[in-house]
């Protein structure tokens, strides 16, 4: 049976020692939050993490329904109940029945609270869901009805200014107006219903705007509990590592990331040693012509701006990942790529393009200073459904080994420069290649599996992860056999030699 329960707003404010907020007005004089109010700094604290999760509430001048009963249970099944909640009619109480009478002698919350008791709501109800008839009946009073709205915290609807005007969060558009409301009431006129009745609509309200705010993929839980869109991260398909190199990189403490994910994983670094690479001293060495460069040219052709945006074209655009880059504006004086083939014994020249800056920052950024990735496949089963592993670079599905500045390559990406856009895009792994010993552990396969990956920025980090990979715990059970079995190495190695 799937079990219901409303909250218990009073037992809220007293364990968590909750404030009253009374004032709709936020500032006060000299532009100071109202002490009173939705921002109130001795209501919701001064620090960071108080004003992000100490609560409050606003005491209403009636009760209304609690909204998850308005919402769910009395606006789908209500009928003469919801009626006379909104003072659309008048009841008397026969038998515990409420019957619609012009004369009738209730009408209204205020009443409706006073004979909610008397109510047999079995023979008034028309719902025939027994979810919704058990929580009626069987929650107490105090929980079906409130008299008080809880605040959230000030961080989560925040006031910010678009173009020179202050915008609020819908939320406090909500409570501002629940706060108006409540000095209305003070006057006994005919339209106090049509108040009360506004009060628990925007109870309805905040009700459905919380509901939205958490739910869903976009959803608050989603986006910071469960990782669906965390920033710089990736998300990729698991492969098998290929073994025709003599010296194969990829192994137990060492995966094969593709350009893409490591562009979004180390994003600040990669884009910090691509404005270093395209700076006007690094071109005069690396051009062989100079004179070509000027560096006013260089300062407003590859300043920050531009260099997000080709990083963005990698990402986004894979057709274009051979573009050419230039030292001049009007697009004819590319720059030039000069190196040496290893196993052809002969030398390239030829103009250089952005996967060639990529792949290059990407060496300095990540490779180099020896980054670590954090890989977790969802659901983690035990503990070894989350590791640490060292990283290598994969790129094009030909590599070839090459010298550049000074420096050898092993599987520099082989860029075809006549290459239509379609074959380009498809030129490109864009899987993650693990070792097939991690397997089992994290109960992957390849049908499809994915991962999620974190780059490890900080040196301490890095050297902790490095650490935690070599670590027992990590290599060996207690029983001293080993943590990756061998078997799936052996038949990819066969399929290898037979292939």
């Amino acid at each position: 049976m799937k079990i219901i329960s409303l909250e218990d707003l009073d037992l809220d404010i007293k364990v968590n020692d909750m404030q009253e907020v009374t004032s709709a007005q936020i500032y006060q004089p000299a532009n100071h939050y109202n002490p009173k109010g939705l921002f109130s700094e001795e209501i919701f604290g001064q620090t960071d993490d108080d004003r992000t999760y100490r609560c409050a509430y606003i005491k209403l001048p009636i009760h209304v329904f609690n909204p998850g009963i308005a919402k769910i249970i009395i606006g789908r099944s209500g009928g003469i109940i919801r009626k006379m909640a909104y003072a659309e009619i008048k009841c008397n109480l026969v038998n515990g029945v409420l019957v619609a009478d012009d004369n009738g002698q209730y009408t209204g919350l205020k009443d409706l609270y006073e004979i909610w008791d008397k109510i047999d709501l079995r023979k008034t109800l028309k719902t025939r869901n027994d979810t919704n008839m058990n929580v009626l009946l069987k929650s107490p009073k105090r929980l079906i009805w409130q008299d008080k709205i809880l605040v959230i915290p000030p961080n989560l609807r925040p006031i910010s200014d678009m173009n020179g005007r202050q915008v609020k969060s819908e939320l406090n558009t909500i409570y501002m107006k629940i706060l108006g409301l409540k000095s209305v009431t003070q006057y006994t006129t005919t339209s106090v219903y049509k108040v009360y009745n506004q009060i628990q609509d925007q109870v309805i309200a905040i009700y459905t705007f919380l509901n939205s705010f958490v739910a869903g993929k976009e959803g608050f839980f989603q986006k910071n509990l469960l990782a669906k869109n965390t920033m710089w991260i990736a998300r990729n398909v698991i492969s098998a590592p290929s073994y025709s190199s003599p010296k194969p990189k990829v192994g137990i403490f060492k995966t094969g990331f593709p350009m893409l994910s490591l562009c979004s994983m180390f994003n600040p670094f990669v884009k910090f040693h691509m404005k270093q690479f395209l700076s006007y001293d690094n071109l005069c060495q690396i051009h062989p012509n100079p004179a070509q460069i000027k560096r006013e040219n260089i300062l407003n052709m590859y300043d920050d701006k531009a260099i997000e945006d080709l990083i963005q074209i990698f990402m986004r655009n894979p057709g274009s990942r051979f573009k050419v880059l230039y030292l001049d504006p009007e697009e004819t004086v590319p720059i030039i790529f000069n190196a040496f083939d290893v196993k052809k014994n002969e030398q390239i020249q030829r103009p250089m393009t952005l996967t060639d800056v990529v792949f290059l920052a990407i060496d300095m950024a990540v490779i180099v200073p020896e980054k670590m990735a954090y890989v977790v496949r969802y659901p983690i089963g035990k503990y070894l459904g989350a590791f640490f592993t060292g990283i290598y670079t994969l790129s094009t599905n030909r590599t070839m080994e090459i010298q550049y500045m000074g420096k050898t390559y092993d599987d520099y990406p082989v860029i075809d420069l006549q290459a239509s856009h379609m074959r380009v895009s498809t030129s490109f792994i864009d899987v993650v290649n693990m070792a097939n010993s991690r397997l089992p552990n994290i109960g992957g396969d390849y049908d499809g599996d994915t991962i999620k990956s974190t780059g490890i920025w900080s040196d301490e980090a890095n050297e902790k992860a490095r650490q935690l990979m070599k670590s027992k715990i990590y290599n060996v059970y207690s029983d001293n056999s080993a943590v990756f079995p061998c078997s799936l190495e052996c038949l990819t190695g066969l399929y290898g030699l037979t292939k």
